[in-house]
């Protein structure tokens, strides 16, 4: 069976990683639990892992796929396995209770979301205060991915707003083009008129920036 797992393996990374996770903030809900390398540290209220041969390893366990998540409110941990973590972040912004996310991302999405004026980077830029960590190399995983991952953090601090998401993915989908044209082919509308600028010119951080120039009550 693969199901694109690389579980981390370096004892001193696990425990840094595990430092960087609310403890105290229930029920903690871990995400592709395997051997339990992370799990016997953070003790999670439930442990989500698809795999069955990990069932011995594992405690409080559901056996479910992270792309629909079983779960309506706390704190999700895992090391994420990267096939899934689009389809992961689409299910996850609609569970206004999850308020804390500490994960293991690829470095290339944590890159993405950070810099690329896409759809997923303006959504979750909009949705969570983004704490970017240290980045772990392949070595320290087994089987090794081939490339590098990031621990991240990422705080709720809005709820979810299903004309939101829908706004930021026309804008999106028009990123090469000015705000102006862009509005028009979203059939949106603005009241300001400094909007020369280019979706692409705005970073994933300033989406708020980008949205109080649309009209939208929401906003």
């Amino acid at each position: 069976m693969n199901l694109g797992q690389h579980f981390l393996v370096n004892e001193e990374t696990i425990k840094k990683f595990v430092s960087y996770v609310d403890l105290s903030f229930r029920p903690i809900i871990e995400i592709g639990g395997g051997k339990g390398n992370i799990t016997k540290y953070i003790k999670p209220d439930v442990v989500i892992e698809i795999d069955k041969r990990f069932s011995s390893y594992l405690h409080n366990l559901v056996i479910a796929d992270a792309r629909f998540l079983p779960v309506i409110r706390g704190q999700i941990v895992s090391s994420l396995p990267y096939y899934i973590t689009y389809e992961f972040f689409e299910e996850i912004m609609r569970i206004n209770q999850i308020k804390k996310l500490s994960l293991i991302l690829q470095y290339d999405f944590v890159k993405k979301i950070l810099n690329d004026p896409t759809y997923i980077s303006f959504i979750l830029n909009y949705y969570y205060k983004i704490d970017v960590k240290e980045n772990i190399p392949p070595w320290f995983f087994k089987p090794k991915p081939r490339v590098y991952s990031t621990i991240v953090l990422l705080t709720r601090i809005r709820n979810y707003d299903e004309k939101i998401n829908l706004i930021i993915k026309c804008i999106s989908k028009y990123r090469n083009k000015k705000i102006t044209n862009a509005i028009k082919l979203c059939n949106l509308s603005s009241s300001s008129t400094d909007i020369n600028k280019r979706v692409r010119d705005f970073r994933p951080c300033q989406v708020l920036e980008l949205l109080n120039i649309i009209n939208t009550k929401s906003v």
